[in-house]
């Protein structure tokens, strides 16, 4: 990667990428669908019920009710909640150190689809608050990926041109979006591969 990037802020993703969400077993279990881990991802950001409670529009209960009913699954609400509240495992190996790595003349940032649900459980059980100077978080803003508002919104608060951002998401329709915007973006999973786009955009301490 050349050295003569304009990259000032390295922003990240969270499922996948510094955070465990197990396997896709799990989402076929809350989906009921079978098939590529790919697609049930597309189903997953497809759902009206998930767009709706990721921004915020809708309360968890509502949100439970709205999904089961959406893939005809007859499994128990209050059963459904507890497992998808416990969905995030937790941070990768190395999650944390990883992102301290990035060298102090950047700015860090999270933008991540996420609800009220998860969102206490990232910040203070997996300990993510004070890693970044921003979190963009979809039920906060109003707004969920891949829809080009997010971009635009983070690109709005960040002031910065969509060039001078790295960002590493585990979703291509993600990436797509943001590319399109003309934002650095990479699909990665874990954290061997999104250290090693961070190392080729040389923003790692060495």
């Amino acid at each position: 990667m050349k050295q003569d990037h304009n990259i000032r802020v390295v922003m990240f993703d969270l499922g996948n990428v510094l955070v465990d969400l197990g396997d896709v077993g799990e989402m076929h279990a809350m989906l009921n669908t079978q098939g590529e881990e790919s697609e049930v991802w597309r189903q997953w950001l497809a759902s009206p019920a998930v767009a709706a409670f990721d921004a915020g529009r809708i309360s968890f209960d509502a949100f439970a009710e709205a999904l089961l009913k959406e893939v005809a699954s007859e499994t128990d609400k209050h059963t459904f909640m507890q497992a998808f509240e416990a969905w995030p495992r937790g941070l990768y190996a190395g999650a944390l150190a990883l992102v301290d790595e990035v060298k102090p003349e950047y700015h860090r940032a999270i933008l991540s689809n996420t609800n009220a649900a998860h969102w206490p459980r990232l910040m203070d059980e997996m300990g993510l608050a004070g890693h970044f100077h921003h979190y963009f978080a979809s039920h906060q803003l109003g707004l969920v990926k891949p829809d080009r508002a997010v971009y635009e919104e983070v690109l709005k608060r960040l002031d910065v041109a969509p060039q001078e951002i790295l960002f590493i998401d585990d979703n291509q329709i993600n990436i797509d979006t943001a590319t399109t915007l003309g934002i650095h973006a990479h699909r990665v999973k874990g954290i061997a591969e999104a250290r090693q786009v961070l190392s080729q955009y040389q923003v790692l301490e060495p």
